[in-house]
This record gives structure tokens, C-alpha cells and sequence, in this order.
């Protein structure tokens, strides 16, 4: 059957010189797969829509109940968050594989593909704490909540109820923000199955960069 839905690209991969496999988180139908044929060819229309961290309107033939179909038509309604800059595409494809990593199949939860979207939109902007308001959120709606002691229990009670929108709150905190995304985790990392490869891109960079602007302060 033929169904239209609202996804975001958590993941994809070459299945061929010409075509992908998509994982998309879907509004309609919670997390599937997809095979989406051309999408790998120069030019090809819907390229920029299947990459991981797009967001689009995709028309899926889907078999009732199955959890793989292939892409027949769509378009892009928001490319990667962060285009351009290193950083923030890392941290969105970290946000991405979250998601893929928590989310059983066929499992559709607007509120948890609303937070995807929501906290994409803020990496794209800049937002300092984004990602983590996003692993307090996601922890909380994926079921593996705890409570958080410490000198970070406050800062997670904040960014639980954040919406993303503006963070003058937390503009001051990035080393307690750096302590939460590390915290949540280290939590979380049992639920994973295993490292999440964009949280180790992400962290190389920041210790490339605090290296960088460590040598550009020597006189």
C-alpha cells in the first residue's frame, strides 16, 4: 500500500552504486526502513532529502504491517542541520543515532518525533544546549529516566522542561551542559548496544578544537 509520511532521515546507507537504504523516524509510522532507488546518482532529485538529519515528506509503498518498504516519491521539507559547519552536522547525526538506538520498530510517539525535530532545529541555529536538553528529554520518553543527583540535578530539571526555543539560561553552563551529555550517556550507554559512532566524532572535535584554540592563545 501507498502511504505519505513526515520523516526524519536517522540513518542511510549504499545499497548499491545508485541506490540507499534509509532508516527514517516517521510521525505516521514510528521508525522503519526504506530503499529508496537513485537516490546515489549525480543529480538525483531526492538526494539531499535521504541524507541523515533531513527532514522530508516521503510516498512509501509500505505492506500493511511491515516495517521495509521503498521510497516512491517525496521532498525535502528541511535539509541537515548545520550544513557547512562541522560541528553542528556531527551533533545533529549524534542526535539522529539516539534515536535510532532507542526506538524499537513500528513504534510511531509524536512527542518524541516533535523533540527530534525540535532539538535538530536548535543544533542548526547554534543552541549550546541543544543536545543536551535532548538526551534529559529523550532519556525521559524512551522510558530510562532517572533521577539526577548531584551538582547537576538542577540544570537537568531545566533542560527537562526547555523547548528549544532560545538558551539564554544556559549560555554561561557549557562545562555543566559538557557534564550532563556525559552523564546521559554513560546512562544510557547499556540501552545503546554499542558506541555511538557520532558521540566519538563529536567528542574528537571538541578536543580538536580546544587543542586549536588553546595554540592560537600562545603568544
Amino acid at each position: 500500500m501507498n502511504v505519505n509520511v513526515d520523516a526524519v532521515v536517522l540513518a542511510a546507507e549504499a545499497l548499491s552504486e545508485t541506490d540507499r537504504r534509509l532508516t527514517l523516524y516517521t510521525l505516521e509510522r514510528g521508525r522503519l526502513y526504506a530503499r529508496a532507488a537513485g537516490a546515489r546518482r549525480a543529480g538525483a532529485r531526492l538526494a539531499a532529502a535521504t541524507e541523515p538529519g533531513a527532514r522530508a515528506r516521503f510516498r512509501l509503498w509500505l505492506p500493511e504491517g511491515a516495517a521495509s518498504g521503498r521510497v516512491t516519491g517525496g521532498v525535502l521539507t528541511s535539509g541537515v542541520p548545520g550544513r557547512g559547519d562541522w560541528f553542528r552536522s556531527t551533533t545533529a547525526l549524534f542526535l539522529c543515532e539516539v534515536v535510532d538506538r532507542l526506538t524499537p520498530l513500528l513504534q510511531p510517539d509524536p512527542e518524541k518525533h516533535a523533540l527530534l525535530r525540535g532539538g535538530l532545529t536548535a543544533v542548526g541555529r547554534g543552541a549550546l544546549a541543544a543536545p543536551a536538553a535532548f538526551l534529559v528529554q529523550v532519556a525521559r520518553l524512551a522510558g530510562y529516566a532517572r533521577p539526577f543527583a548531584g551538582g547537576t540535578a538542577g540544570l537537568c530539571r531545566a533542560l527537562d522542561a526547555w523547548d528549544f526555543v532560545g538558551d539564554d539560561a544556559f549560555v554561561d553552563r557549557p562545562g555543566d551542559l559538557a557534564r550532563v551529555e556525559e552523564q546521559v550517556v554513560q546512562w544510557l550507554a547499556p540501552h545503546f548496544g554499542r558506541p555511538l559512532k557520532a558521540w566519538g566524532h563529536r567528542r574528537a572535535l571538541e578536543r580538536f578544537q580546544f587543542k586549536t584554540e588553546g595554540m592560537r592563545r600562545v603568544p
